[in-house]
């Protein structure tokens, strides 16, 4: 179930690179044409309106997993392995959106489009740093961490790039734990 809960969560940097290509390419690829006629009829704000449902759909999705891991206690490495997987998956599109961000913000006339892609990775930093949140608080009603050692992690979720290596370090760190309780569980038989 969480496989299947993160996959929208982690398209979304991936549809706005989409909307993105189709919307100014649609005059010169036939590809982004044809869906820009056939799905969106021409019209920029239908793509824009579908893109912003995919993201709220997307960060409402992301809040439930959140109350919902921690409420019926998922597996805290599950949910750690899952959201620094989807951090990593979207290191492209991030880079492609901040390289498309900045030469938005260049001409005075594609600033909204700049300001729209930020809004865009706060989004997906938001919604994947409630992944390793939960996993966080799993872990500290397990009492496989304290919340002293996690606060570090709580902060830098919010932070760009930071994000992705505090991730990867607590996936390393709490896969450590487990596998030490593991062999400690094995030899007390």
């Amino acid at each position: 179930k969480l496989n299947l809960i993160s996959v929208p969560i982690a398209l979304v940097p991936y549809l706005a690179l989409f909307a993105m290509a189709t919307l100014f390419l649609s005059t010169d690829v036939p590809l982004f044409k044809f869906i820009m006629e056939s799905l969106f009829h021409n019209d920029a704000l239908n793509l824009i309106a579908i893109l912003l449902i995919i993201c709220v759909f997307s960060v409402v999705l992301s809040v439930v997993c959140f109350f919902k891991s921690i409420h019926e206690k998922w597996d805290a490495l599950a949910l750690a392995r899952t959201a620094m997987i989807i951090k990593l998956v979207q290191i492209p599109a991030y880079v492609l959106l901040f390289a498309l961000g900045v030469a938005f913000a260049i001409a005075i006339f594609t600033i909204p489009f700049s300001f729209g892609l930020y809004i865009i990775d706060c989004l997906c930093v938001f919604m994947t740093g409630l992944l390793v949140i939960a996993s966080a608080v799993i872990s500290i009603k397990s009492k496989s961490f304290t919340l002293k050692e996690v606060i570090w992690l709580l902060v830098l979720q919010f932070v760009f790039c930071a994000d992705v290596i505090s991730s990867i370090v607590f996936y390393k760190k709490l896969k450590r734990i487990h596998q030490e309780l593991s062999v400690n569980n094995g030899s007390n038989l």
